[in-house]
């Protein structure tokens, strides 16, 4: 009887998305069409901006989603236009999954405060999942935005 139960837990997990679920089973959950402005959402349009053909319109839209406190140095800034973005350009492909543009498997979600989400995202070439880091930005209207690292 026991088995069955968990048996019947895990199908009605896979089928009917519960998240937090996924989360504890360690299954993780798919993100194809995220609600805007939402942690997910950020990370999706991270990986479509590393994505862009040249170099400078990626970086431009990557920009976008930087949180305001990694802009406020030049040194800061370069930090990331010479060596974490081009390291994400150079390896976002492991992040997407097939179920649909730029959808990508979240494997552990973390909300460490009301203004700080950790989310760690499966690539295909490793199992440890990589992790990013999105803060609120008073900056930003308090919109989420990636701060420390993200996918590099």
């Amino acid at each position: 009887m026991f088995r069955r139960l968990i048996l019947l837990l895990i199908l009605l997990t896979l089928l009917t998305g519960c998240r937090w679920l996924k989360l504890k089973m360690g299954i993780g959950y798919t993100v194809t069409n995220p609600e805007e402005e939402s942690p997910q959402w950020v990370v999706q349009q991270v990986l479509k901006a590393a994505a862009k053909e040249p170099f400078s319109d990626a970086w431009r839209a990557y920009t976008q989603y930087l949180h305001s406190s990694e802009k406020d140095t030049r040194v800061g800034l370069k930090d990331w236009e010479t060596l974490r973005f081009p390291a994400l350009r150079r390896k976002h492909r492991c992040f997407l999954r097939d179920a649909g543009p730029f959808s990508y498997l979240v494997k552990e979600e973390r909300e460490v405060r009301d203004d700080y989400v950790q989310l760690r995202v499966l690539c295909k070439t490793t199992d440890t999942p990589t992790p990013c880091h999105l803060f609120k930005d008073p900056n930003a209207n308090g919109k989420w935005r990636v701060k420390m690292n993200c996918l590099n």
